[in-house]
C-alpha cells in the first residue's frame, strides 16, 4: 500500500520534473503518435464491430428486435475492451523511443550521473513489441478468467475492479521499463515488476485514466507516466531496496 500510495505523490510531480528536465516537446510527440493510432484503430474498428454483429447475428435463427440490441451490446462491449488494451500497448511501443530518452534524461538529472542508453531506435521498439505482446496474451487470459468468474453472484462485484487492477498492472509495467531497460535484462525486468506490483499498478491506472480521455490523454498521459515511474524506481533504489 506504501509503494501504491508513493507512486501518486511522484504523479503529482511529474509535470514539473519533465518541463525542468526535458522540455514540453515529449508531450507534442506522444500525442502525435497517440492520435494517429486512435484514429487508425478507430476506422478499423468500426468495419471490425458491422462484421462481428453480422456473425452473431446470423448465429441465431429466430430474430428479434430485443436480440438484436443484446448482440450489438455484446458486440460493443467486446470491441471496446480490446480496442482499449491494445490502443494502449501500441501507445506503448511507438512512444518507446522517446519516452526512454525522457527516462534518461530525468535519471541524470536526479542522480547526476551518466545513464546512456545502449539501445538503438529499432532495438527500444523491438523490446517494446515483445514486452508488449508478453503483456497483452497474459492481460487477455486473465481478463477472460475474471469474465469467466463474474458469472458467479459472489464474484460478478469483483470483476469490474479487477479487470481495472489487472490492466493497470500492465499498463505500469511497460511505463516502467523504460527505465528498468537501461538496467535489467529482459527477464530481471519481468521479476523486477512483479516484486513491485503495487507501485507498478498505481501507474499503471493514472496512465490508463488519463489515456481514457479523448486527445488529451494521448498527449500527456504517456510522458507523466514514464516520468512518475523514473523517479519512483530510482528512489527504491537509492533506499537500497534493490540493485540496478
Amino acid at each position: 500500500m506504501k509503494d501504491f500510495l508513493r507512486g501518486y505523490y511522484h504523479i503529482g510531480r511529474s509535470y514539473s520534473m519533465i518541463k525542468n528536465v526535458a522540455g514540453l516537446r515529449y508531450f507534442l510527440y506522444s500525442g502525435l503518435v497517440g492520435i494517429i493510432i486512435l484514429i487508425t484503430m478507430y476506422y478499423l474498428t468500426s468495419s471490425t464491430y458491422d462484421r462481428l454483429s453480422q456473425v452473431i447475428d446470423n448465429l441465431i435463427p429466430i430474430k428479434f428486435d430485443f436480440l438484436s440490441k443484446v448482440t450489438d451490446v455484446l458486440s460493443i462491449g467486446a470491441i471496446s475492451i480490446l480496442f482499449f488494451m491494445i490502443y494502449k500497448h501500441l501507445v506503448l511501443i511507438f512512444t518507446a523511443p522517446l519516452m526512454s530518452k525522457l527516462s534518461e534524461k530525468i535519471e541524470n538529472y536526479i542522480t547526476q550521473g551518466n545513464h546512456i542508453s545502449e539501445t538503438s531506435f529499432i532495438s527500444e521498439i523491438l523490446r517494446g513489441i515483445r514486452i508488449a505482446i508478453r503483456n497483452i496474451v497474459r492481460e487477455i487470459a486473465l481478463t477472460i478468467v475474471i469474465i469467466i468468474f463474474s458469472l458467479f453472484p459472489l464474484f460478478g462485484v469483483l470483476s469490474s475492479p479487477l479487470i481495472f487492477l489487472v490492466q493497470g498492472y500492465y499498463a505500469g509495467f511497460g511505463n516502467y521499463d523504460f527505465w528498468a531497460e537501461r538496467h535489467f535484462t529482459y527477464k530481471g525486468t519481468v521479476d523486477f515488476m512483479k516484486d513491485h506490483k503495487g507501485m507498478v499498478t498505481a501507474n499503471g491506472l493514472f496512465f490508463i485514466l488519463l489515456l481514457a480521455i479523448p486527445i488529451l490523454g494521448a498527449i500527456i498521459a504517456p510522458p507523466l507516466a514514464t516520468a512518475a515511474g523514473t523517479m519512483h524506481a530510482i528512489e527504491k533504489m537509492e533506499e537500497g531496496e534493490f540493485e540496478a
